[in-house]
Order: C-alpha cells, then sequence, then structure tokens
C-alpha cells in the first residue's frame, strides 16, 4: 500500500510539472528585446549610405553600384564641374562602379564635362528646368552645359549602361 502511494504521488507530480511546464511555453513571450511596436521595418529605401565630402555635391539615392571615390585612384565616372572644382585641374567629382549596371540620383551644379571608363553611362541634366539626356560611352567623354556655351546644368541622374 504504501508503494502504491508513493506511485500515486510521483504520477501526480509529473503530471502537475509537465501542467505548469507547459503553460509557461504558451504564455512564453516570443516577442525579441526592445519594443517591437517601435522597431522600424528592414525596408531598403536605396538612400545614398553617408555624406559628400563637398556640400554642393549632394548625392541622394542609388543602387550602390555606382559609388563616390577618390580622384586620384582609378574610377569609372568622373565628373568636372564649377562648384566642385578640383586643385590640380582634372575632376571635381568621381565615381568608382562596382557592376555592369548602376543607378544613382544626385545633385551637382555647373557640370560641364562628363567621362567614362571601360562602362558606357546615360547622365540626365537639368538646366533652368529643361531637362536633357547624354549617352556617354565607354572610354570616352562628353561636354554640357557651360562648356558648350550654354546655361549652366544640373547632373541629376547617372546610370551605367554597359
Amino acid at each position: 500500500m504504501k508503494n502504491a502511494i508513493v506511485r500515486w504521488l510521483a504520477i501526480g507530480a509529473v503530471a502537475a510539472a509537465t501542467t505548469v511546464g507547459a503553460g509557461a511555453l504558451a504564455s512564453a513571450d516570443t516577442t525579441p528585446a526592445g519594443d517591437a511596436a517601435t522597431a522600424p521595418p528592414a525596408v531598403e529605401d536605396f538612400a545614398y549610405p553617408g555624406d559628400s565630402p563637398n556640400p554642393q555635391l549632394k548625392l541622394i539615392r542609388g543602387d550602390g553600384h555606382i559609388m563616390l571615390a577618390d580622384c586620384n585612384t582609378v574610377t569609372q565616372i568622373q565628373l568636372w564641374s564649377v562648384a566642385v572644382p578640383s586643385p590640380s585641374g582634372g575632376p571635381g567629382v568621381c565615381f568608382r562602379v562596382t557592376g555592369t549596371t548602376g543607378y544613382l540620383s544626385l545633385e551637382l551644379p555647373q557640370t560641364f564635362m562628363i567621362q567614362t571608363g571601360d562602362k558606357a553611362v546615360r547622365a540626365d541634366l537639368t538646366s533652368e528646368g529643361v531637362a536633357q539626356t547624354v549617352d556617354v560611352a565607354k572610354n570616352s567623354y562628353t561636354t554640357v552645359g557651360q562648356a558648350m556655351g550654354q546655361k549652366p546644368t544640373m547632373l541629376v541622374e547617372l546610370r551605367v549602361t554597359g
């Protein structure tokens, strides 16, 4: 009889522990630490990472394949601008290209020349509200705006096309 009571007590203890454990698991909070209601969603907005070192150059957004670079290194896209002059007389703004295609929205006032490396580029510019698109073949350059005796142009978009 004493053994039967001990067995029933053991069975009851196991049943109680199982019930309490299951309840604790069912009520466990699976929300990560912090306030999940205020956590920002992880959505790519293609905003350009980091600021431009020159206040005249505004980098807006892109796909990450056209990145600002030091003009003293090998670069794919070189821009000449009255607003961002180079002390050496070369390009004032340079970019490296990390893919076969690329996109960058920017604002570079008074752009007058665009030069490419081994990737062709399509550039969108505006001048007094009038839009203009220029295709620059790889390993080439083109002059725009003031260099052609026209009004100053604002470079607003670059696309690597091949």
